[in-house]
């Protein structure tokens, strides 16, 4: 299951300690309230991408506005 976690922000996007916990409880939350089994996969729509740190590891997609605007 691929769940969204949506940010605007005017550079590339950083995770901190913070946040980090913050979507950790989030997809604690979706597991515990659906009782799913399944895999869940974090996907950031952001602006600009995310800023390279520790915890860019938790998202394993990355979805940014020349993905969005892309023109075929």
């Amino acid at each position: 299951i691929n769940v969204c976690e949506m940010k605007f922000s005017t550079a590339a996007f950083t995770i901190d300690k913070l946040y980090a916990e913050r979507l950790r409880n989030k997809l604690a939350a979706l597991r515990r309230e659906t009782e799913t089994e399944k895999a869940l996969y974090l996907t950031l729509v952001t602006t600009y991408g995310i800023a390279q740190n520790a915890h860019k590891g938790m998202v394993q997609q990355i979805l940014n506005m020349e993905f969005l605007f892309e023109r075929n």
